[in-house]
Parts: C-alpha cells; structure tokens; sequence
C-alpha cells in the first residue's frame, strides 16, 4: 500500500531542483552601503532609496543577532514615519508611502525576507506593491531583543515594484532577500536544502528534512501566512481551503519554497 501510495505521488508531481535566483541587500556590505546619512533620492545595486527631503542613515549602532545566527554590522535606520504622523496604514488599505522607504523591482511571484527591529511599541514594517496597497504589516510591541523578527512574505502578482517602509516611527532594518517564483510551476522549488513537501488532496507532506529544527511556513496565493510551526520529523497536514500554496522550510541547513495544488 505504501509503494502504491508513493507511486501515485510521483505519478502527479514532477519534482525539479532549480538554482534560486536571489538578490540580497545586506546593509553590512560595507562597499555598497557607505555608513552615514542618505540624504537624496538614490538607487544602489538595484535598491532603490526614497527619501522625500527625510533622511535615511546607514547606522552602526543598535545591532542584534537573528536566530538563524546572521548577526549584522550595519542597519538602514529609517528615521521616522513613511506616512506622516503616527500612520500605521492596515493590511489591504492603499495608502503610498511619501518618505523614507525602499523599492525594489519583482519580475512576478516572489517570496521576500526581511531582517528587521522594532524602535518601539506599536511602530510596523510594511510590505506594499508599487501602487501603495499593503500586503503585510508587522508590528512590534516595544524595544529589546524580543523585536528582533526575521519577516516573510510569499508575494504572488504580476511584475511590478515591492516597496518597504515603516510605520507608527522609527524602525530598522538589516537585510532584504528576493527570491524570483515567478516561472515556479506547481511542484517546482527554489532550494538550497534536501527537505521536501508536496500535496495529496488538501493534505502536505513534509518529507526528508536534513535538520531536527525545521520551520515551515505555508502562505495562501495571495501571499498570506496560512500555517506556521516546527518540526523535528518528516510531518503531514491538512490545509482547509483548495487552490496554490506555497510551503517555505526554513532550517540553519538553508531554505527551499515550494508550490503545490491543494485539491
């Protein structure tokens, strides 16, 4: 029974190891990101900066370590609000940042990671598409270590600029990731690890994990967290709700994204 259940997985999925195709700002890397203040509108190794006459400042103070051990030497602080005042616009509002943000284009499906902190209680990072509309939205609930937060967000639209601000204040961040999906067929994954997922009916397999630690998160088609937990051992899970996901396994082996057709 169990060599027929296997079979009937392989038969319906085709499984393709395929080379990330990342692009990362680390705000340590000292020969791109000078430390000091960026006064003017300017654009570095793809990163574009939007100041609207507010300083942004590449600081070498208040850094941290993040739990998967990347422990940086710099950090872009914002300085202040995106939008003016106290503004912490909602998830699926469109409200266009006028200052102290970060842009960056996406070629379609993307999954982005953000090395971030919190400068206090209530402030947010945020997440919008190029028209301003908020996909995610992260608020942290004071200073300290606890608003250390490693953020991701499966984005899943059309080609177009991703945008990264700040609301409700001053906030930090340490690190962008961008993980091209736009050509990831169902099945397909950008790995860097052996774990591997994929679906029967509405059910998700996780299988061959390298690492006793493994997180896993899984996001809806429009880029929303779902699930999220951690396992030790190969797992399975029903998901209620029929459609494309994608399943992110995160571990201190490396990361893969995965897409699957829940049924």
């Amino acid at each position: 029974m169990k060599k027929l259940l296997f079979s009937l997985i392989f038969a319906g999925i085709s499984v393709a190891n395929l080379s990330a195709q990342s692009k990362t700002w680390d705000f340590s890397d000292t020969a791109k990101f000078a430390a000091g203040a960026i006064s003017t509108d300017t654009t570095i190794d793809g990163l574009s900066f939007v100041t609207g006459g507010s300083n942004l400042t590449i600081a070498t103070n208040s850094l941290a370590t993040f739990d998967d051990g990347y422990a940086p030497a710099q950090r872009l602080q914002f300085g202040g609000n995106s939008y003016g005042g106290s503004t912490n616009p909602a998830v699926g509002t469109t409200s266009m940042p006028t200052r102290r943000y970060t842009q960056f284009a996406v070629a379609g499906n993307a999954m982005i990671k953000l090395w971030a902190r919190g400068g206090g209680a209530g402030r947010s990072i945020l997440i919008s598409d190029g028209t301003g509309k908020v996909l995610s939205s992260t608020t942290f609930a004071g200073n300290g270590t606890s608003d250390i937060a490693i953020i991701s967000y499966a984005y899943t639209g059309t080609a177009g600029n991703i945008i990264v601000s700040t609301g409700g204040g001053d906030n930090s961040l340490y690190k962008i990731e961008y993980t091209d999906n736009s050509t990831l067929a169902v099945g397909e994954t950008r790995s860097e690890i052996k774990a591997n997922a994929f679906s029967i009916g509405n059910k998700v397999y996780i299988k061959d994990l390298a690492s006793k630690n493994t997180m896993v998160n899984v996001y809806s088609a429009n880029g929303l967290l779902v699930k999220s937990f951690k396992t030790s051992a190969d797992t399975d899970f029903e998901v209620n709700g029929r459609g494309v996901y994608f399943i992110n396994l995160r571990s201190d082996a490396g990361e893969r994204s995965i897409k699957v057709l829940l049924r």
